[in-house]
């Protein structure tokens, strides 16, 4: 249409198609004639030489333009940029979405015509209507079909022209003229206002928020309902007669609506991208107004608080994933460029922690290390930072932090003499101080190192971020979001450790030294305090705090217990010795055995490795190839006659000068990636793991043992050499050999334990060991706690003499918390190493006295696991005759009582038991120390496990001395322990006892095959009539609680009455108990088996008994004499 302007449709002079062109070329610089401003057409196809502006080797070529044709072509694309500010898509189109159902509902009366969304973005557009117009004739000045999509292209113009813009003036020696303020401000405005009004709203499909919600269900004030409404959307009617129900659009209609406009708009990302990198460049490369520069810093900012929305489309995800990483490229960009902005920038942080996502599904979505299969060394286990893609992330907020930090790094000073003087000599001053003058001189020597190395503006920020994160977590109730900073802190901590293990990001390291560092000492603090001044300090604080301490100090224990284990083999002097390896064997160490796949075989040491763990395809095979272990030790070999000091070859190598190498490869490592994959992450990081070398190194040249044999200052020189990139090609091929992944990742597990936060452990731990004696018993308990999290990881630290001595004392605290806290420290411990449980059984068994409930109740719980995981454990008699007492005791809770029950019936009771805690193999050994049972396929998993849940009985019973307790026990399992039926447990116990009475059956099977077995293996001696009185009493524990199960058994026991069992000791207890035992059966014995049984020697052995033995017996024998003559079934006379 001819009335259509350009400035309506392109925002500018420019049509869209000359934009595009001029984004990829540019005229050069003129033809001579000396033409001043040329007309777009002219700029676009003339052209004597062509430069493409994607390539940055032909950017500088900007400036070989004449400078009147670049002042008469920016004011052009300023004004597409000016123009697609002012557009606000999103607004817009929920405006029209409104108006359309406002109409559709009859709230508009004489308004004019509505139209819909997706006629408002057509490309062609068609109307016709009472009050139309020719179709672009009235702009933006009425809501008319194809105005959106008119605005879409003002909009992509505006872009377009930005990205051209910032070319242009991030080029070198480009004509200060073409570079105005104004100009500037506008492209950063149009930073801001798309990152904020169209990315944010279309990929959190948050554009609906804007219209009122017409979910309440009481109505709104008349004046409260107009606020919402625009003014053009309320007709005279509408303001004096009374508003529907319903006053505004529905939230649902409208954000479902807005799809067709979010559409377009996620289509221009990849275009912002490149605009973000444009600003990078130009930001690096000049100056810019401080105000402009929080401007751009902050909208680069807000893209963190994207909350993708799959509703939207399906890669909403992978999108907003590119604007951050953009926009955090900026970002960090300006935290180089500017120093003096760093600590502005860093408090911006605080208040973007709190917008950020929450939801799991959008809170780690940068990503920091892609899934190698299964050949991938899994060195956090149970990663929660894996997708279903196997691909492992973290909160873009910490990618920030961390790489913030990383671009702070300097260039180390070539030489440390002076500060290396300087420090000496405050070292001799300080002398003989006290701990507080060598902390800070310790600190003094620190910061002196950082100050050389290149890492004190990384340190600086550091300090900053930690101290004010922890005064923000440490405020008293909501004040300043102190609820809301907690939480961040944690998933802040789980990130960075995390990452530690990734050479990526070294600066991980460093914040949570820092932070450990202030954790102890606040945690200290408070400790320090009188305990009316320690209530000021925010109890959830505290335990924030140290919970935070324990996590840190847990994962620097594994990092050094994975070091122990995984270490490589490397040469202990510098004599190469010889190397004859024994035999061929597959040492891949992804654990898999000897598959029918391709697999390679070291030249030198002769393992063999699966092609693909190591990388390697049946075409890509070297003539020559090592593992890992071989490539370090031929490499630390070939370093050690560089860099060693004096000659010989007999000087022994050290893990500094392992460690050296291992740097080495390390740096080798990353400047491959930097220089394959022209990575600036992975060029900073490599410049911190050069300053942090050199900071080492300075540190190491005061230290009076032994620090290698390497001269230090001569790997000083080596290190900083490598520093500018034009050396780095010189020394990139110095170390040619590079190592599997598996490899880096094992040289990452031991420098990460050679860092200064794993060399800090001793005292990490001896903080939470001091806090553990504090006067307060909330600190005594949260610091028994953190240790259990170190011990959990390794447990082996539980060894130690001041961290036995610590908990053993906490055993008797005077406060139960702090009891139970000890009590559950010690018994996660013992089932993580059953073979020392013995060494803690007395002190566990001494607290189910405790007067605290929840001590007797943790107890009971430990000791149920220990027998669960250990059916043959040494104190198992003791522990069970101990808890059995305090479930007879009438006195007892009724919840430790109840507890007690389900725990026995769990270890004797359940016909399941055998699969919680226990594997076949253990029970098959179990079964070989049984005499008279062959470990083979006799019996079953269940069997074996019944059997020692019979010799725990027995054994109860024999160190109790009576079966009493026990009756009483199973008496109650099978038929209830009086609880009452209004008991809510009450169909759960009758589930028990059913439970139980179908378990009586093996449970009395295997008492019997235990007396068989010992009367086979019997020696014969006094000792041997308590085993058998115990044996005896179990069965009359069953006689009297399930008489019938012992029917089948009767001939097995009889002869015992005779008095002959050689156990003249023990002869009145076994005729008693084997007494007690048939007066108890006799009345389930049928005719027959009465009959029999009379026919045979008895009633003869039973009246023997009472010539023979004491009272005891006498009453039993005639107890069993009674009950067989009074049998329903006896014949007069048969006795």
């Amino acid at each position: 249409n001819g009335s259509v302007t350009l400035e309506a449709v392109h925002g500018g002079p420019l049509t869209s198609t000359e934009l595009s062109q001029i984004s990829l070329f540019c005229n050069s610089a003129g033809d001579g004639n000396g033409s001043g401003v040329r007309s777009s057409s002219e700029i676009v196809n003339k052209s004597s030489t062509m430069i493409d502006l994607k390539n940055k080797n032909m950017v500088g070529n900007w400036a070989k333009l004449d400078g009147d044709l670049l002042a008469s072509l920016t004011p052009m694309l300023q004004e597409h940029v000016v123009s697609a500010v002012a557009v606000d898509l999103v607004g817009e189109g929920r405006d029209v979405i409104s108006k359309y159902m406002e109409a559709s509902s009859h709230l508009i009366e004489n308004g004019g015509p509505a139209i819909s969304i997706h006629q408002w973005m057509m490309q062609v557009a068609r109307y016709s209507g009472p009050n139309s117009a020719p179709l672009g004739s009235l702009g933006g000045a009425k809501v008319e079909p194809g105005a959106g999509y008119r605005r879409l292209q003002i909009l992509c113009s505006g872009l377009q022209s930005a990205y051209i813009l910032f070319s242009i003036m991030a080029s070198p020696g480009i004509d200060r003229r073409a570079v105005e303020d104004d100009t500037i401000e506008a492209c950063v405005n149009l930073i801001k206002n798309h990152i904020q009004k169209h990315i944010i709203p279309s990929l959190s499909n948050t554009g609906h928020l804007g219209v009122a919600s017409s979910t309440s269900s009481s109505k709104p004030p008349q004046d409260q309902d107009d606020e919402y409404l625009h003014p053009e959307m309320m007709s005279p009617m509408s303001k004096k007669t009374p508003m529907p129900r319903r006053s505004t659009p529905n939230r649902n209609d409208v954000a479902k609506s807005l799809k067709a406009v979010y559409g377009p708009i996620l289509s221009t990302i990849g275009l912002f991208g490149t605009i973000l990198e444009s600003a990078e460049t130009f930001i690096i490369t000049n100056e810019m107004d401080d105000r402009l520069l929080f401007t751009v810093c902050a909208a680069s900012l807000s893209s963190l608080t994207i909350d993708s929305s799959t509703a939207v489309r399906a890669d909403t995800a992978s999108l907003a994933s590119l604007v951050q990483v953009s926009a955090m490229n900026l970002a960090v960009a300006i935290f180089r460029r500017y120093p003096r902005h760093r600590s502005i920038i860093t408090e911006d942080l605080f208040p973007l922690m709190l917008k950020l996502p929450t939801s799991k599904r959008s809170l780690r979505t940068y990503l920091v290390r892609k899934s190698h299969g299964s050949t991938e060394m899994t060195n956090i286990k149970h990663s929660p930072y894996a997708n279903t893609s196997g691909h492992e992330y973290i909160q873009p907020i910490t990618a920030l932090l961390l790489l913030s930090i990383q671009t702070c790094v300097t260039m180390p000073f070539q030489s440390d003499e002076d500060i290396t003087e300087e420090g000496n000599a405050d070292g001799g001053a300080e002398g003989s101080g006290s701990d507080s003058n060598q902390f800070d001189g310790e600190e003094n020597k620190n910061s002196k190192a950082n100050d050389t190395s290149g890492l004190d503006a990384c340190a600086a920020v550091c300090n900053q971020f930690t101290s004010q994160m922890l005064q923000r977590c440490s405020r008293k109730g909501e004040e300043g979001g102190a609820s809301e900073f907690r939480p961040i802190l944690h998933n802040l901590i789980d990130d960075l450790l995390f990452v530690r293990q990734l050479p990526e990001y070294p600066s991980a390291e460093m914040i949570l030294f820092y932070l450990s560092q202030r954790l102890g000492h606040d945690l200290l603090r408070a400790s320090s305090m009188s305990k009316s001044s320690a209530q000021q300090m925010e109890a959830t604080y505290l335990a924030t705090a140290m919970d935070a301490l324990g996590k840190i100090t847990s994962a620097v224990a594994s990092g050094l217990l994975l070091n122990r284990e995984s270490r490589f083999q490397l040469p202990e002097s510098m004599s190469p010795g010889q190397f004859d390896p024994k035999e061929e064997v597959n040492r891949c160490f992804c654990g898999r055995g000897n598959l029918d796949t391709f697999m390679l075989d070291c030249d030198r040491c002769h393992s063999w490795y699966h092609g693909s763990c190591v990388g390697i395809t049946k075409d890509t095979v070297p003539e020559v190839w090592l593992c890992d272990d071989c490539i370090l030790q031929t490499v630390i070999l070939e370093q050690a006659k560089v860099f060693a000091r004096g000659n010989g070859n007999s000087r022994p190598l050290t893990t500094s000068d392992h460690n050296h190498v291992l740097r080495q490869l390390l740096l080798s490592h990353l400047s491959k990636k930097s220089h394959t994959f022209l990575s600036p992450q992975a060029e900073r990081a490599r410049e911190f793991w050069i300053a942090t070398w050199v900071k080492e190194l300075t540190l190491s040249k005061n230290i009076s043992n032994d620090v290698g044999t390497f001269d230090l200052r001569l790997v000083r020189s080596h290190v900083i050499a490598q520093w500018p990139y034009s050396r780095l090609q010189e020394h990139r091929n110095s170390l040619s050999k590079y190592l599997s992944t598996d490899g880096y990742q094992r040289i990452m597990t031991c420098l990460v334990a050679s860092t200064e936060l794993s060399q800090n452990f001793p005292r990490l731990l001896g903080v939470l060991l001091r806090l553990v004696g504090d006067g307060m018993a909330s600190i005594r308990k949260l610091s028994l706690k953190a240790i259990l999290q170190v011990v959990n990881v390794d447990p082996a630290l539980m060894a130690q003499p001041s961290v036995r001595k610590e908990v053993s004392r906490c055993f008797h605290d005077e406060a139960i918390s702090v009891r139970e806290a000890a009590v559950s420290l010690v018994g996660d411990y013992v089932l993580q190493t059953p073979n020392l449980a013995t060494a803690f059984h007395a002190t566990l068994l001494e607290r189910i006295l405790d007067r605290g409930v929840s001590v007797r109740k943790r107890i009971v719980k430990i000791f149920r696991d220990i027998l669960l995981t250990n059916p043959a454990y040494a104190g198992r008699a003791t522990a069970c005759h101990a808890m059995l007492q305090r479930a007879a005791d009438r006195k007892e809770d009724d919840g430790v009582r109840d507890l007690i029950h389900e725990t026995f019936h769990i270890l004797w009771f359940n016909s399941k038991a055998f699969t919680m805690g226990t594997s076949t193999l253990e029970l098959l050994e179990l079964s070989n120390s049984t005499p008279g049972r062959k470990a083979s396929q006799d019996g079953t998993k269940a069997e074996l496990y019944c059997l020692e849940a019979s010799k725990q009985m027995v054994e109860v019973v024999k160190v109790s001395g009576s079966p009493e307790i026990l009756t009483s026990l199973v008496k109650g399992l099978l038929f209830g322990f009086n609880e009452g039926d209004k008991d809510k447990k009450v169909a759960e116990r009758k589930r028990r006892q059913e439970d139980a009475r179908n378990q009586c059956s093996s449970l009395v099977s295997s008492v019997i095959e235990l007396l068989l077995a010992f009367e086979e293996n019997r020696e014969q001696n006094e000792d041997d009539g308590k085993e058998l009185v115990a044996l005896l009493s179990t069965l009359s524990v069953f006689s009297e609680a399930y008489p019938e199960l012992l029917v089948p058994h009767i001939d097995t026991l009889v002869p015992y009455l005779k008095g002959d069992n050689s156990a003249k000791k023990y002869e009145p207890s076994i005729v008693s108990t084997v007494s007690i035992v048939v007066s108890h059966v006799s009345s389930h014995f049928s005719r027959a088996e009465l009959n029999r049984l009379m026919a045979g020697e008895l009633s003869t052995d039973l009246v023997n008994i009472a010539y023979k033995f004491p009272d005891r017996a006498v009453s039993a024998a005639v107890e069993a004499l009674c009950a067989l003559t009074n049998h329903p079934e006896a014949s007069q006379g048969s006795i």
